[in-house]
């Protein structure tokens, strides 16, 4: 029973010291000093509105979005609106009826047009939207449709 404990034990040491060695992002504040993650947070969670600007293919930018996105949803709950710009306008009513449980995954990501990243950027925000009846606004302009 011992060792298994500090098996256990020096697992998570080393885990949390391999992450504390290579942190996958860095937060700053207006100053340019270090932030903590919490901290932003509780401000964020004043705040009336929050634009998070992000890298399109970048999936670490991604990642801290659905983790302020859920964090944020805890402090907010069914006040929180999500949006992004790589849905657009003129799809909004297939985003609607998708979060409303009108049509299954596959129809919705057959009709609505998805950027190359969806299934591993985008897709779970829409997904974080519909298991918790929150409105996720299709923001972006639409393309032009070519014949």
């Amino acid at each position: 029973m011992k060792k298994s404990i500090t098996i256990i034990l020096l697992t998570v040491l080393v885990s949390f010291a391999f992450a504390q060695d290579k942190p996958a992002y860095k937060l700053f504040d207006k100053q340019g000093e270090d932030a903590k993650y919490t901290d932003m947070i509780d401000q964020l969670g004043n705040a009336d509105l929050v634009f998070f600007g992000e890298l399109h293919d970048n999936p670490i930018s991604h990642w801290l979005q659905f983790e302020v996105t859920k964090d944020l949803y805890t402090a907010k709950k069914a006040d929180l609106v999500l949006g992004a710009e790589m849905f657009e306008a003129d799809n909004q009513l297939i985003m609607d009826e998708y979060l409303a449980g009108i049509h299954p995954t596959k129809k919705f990501e057959a009709e609505i047009r998805l950027w190359g990243n969806y299934k591993t950027d985008y897709k779970p925000l829409v997904e974080f939207a519909k298991e918790n009846q929150l409105y996720f606004v299709a923001s972006n302009i639409p393309r032009r449709q070519t014949v």
